[in-house]
């Protein structure tokens, strides 16, 4: 998406106005050029300067921390490792092979994953997620199993 078109920085019912805090990036002088003396810290961010190299073999992550509670699901291809305070010491790493099913629990602003390895392994992660483990984990795993009857 090109920064014309995206409007979540304008300002809600105004959209001839830009929000204050963000201005236009496509303004130059809100930032100045590459090499001008006046361009400000801001313009020479890259958010993903402050993230650690992700691993070459990752194939799909997630995670989430609300309200003190960390979620979290990364997907390689030989193994799976999931993040959360219902894990023992809060993660579990299992081989890929070893995922008989899957399936995902629906709730209001939250969803859980919950993959059947070698035991249950459940984690809890914004509703915004759900769409995109789904398809990674359809890729991986085959469709979503219906959840056991207890």
């Amino acid at each position: 998406m090109d920064a014309e078109s995206d409007e979540s920085r304008r300002v809600p019912g105004r959209p001839e106005q830009l929000d204050a805090a963000f201005g236009d990036f496509n303004d130059a002088s809100d930032f100045g050029q590459i090499g001008d003396a006046a361009r400000t810290p801001a313009a020479d961010l890259f958010f993903g300067d402050f993230a650690p190299p992700l691993d070459p073999d990752l194939i799909f992550e997630c995670s989430a921390s609300i309200n003190g509670e960390h979620g979290a699901v990364a997907l390689y291809e030989d193994r799976v490792i999931v993040e959360s305070p219902d894990e023992p010491d809060g993660e579990a790493v299992f081989p890929s092979d070893t995922v008989r099913s899957w399936w995902l629990v629906e709730g209001e602003a939250f969803f859980a994953l919950v993959v059947e390895a070698d035991v249950l392994h459940r984690t809890r992660l914004p509703s915004g997620f759900k769409a995109v483990l789904r398809a990674a984990f359809v890729k991986a795993f085959g469709p979503a199993t219906t959840p056991p009857v207890a």
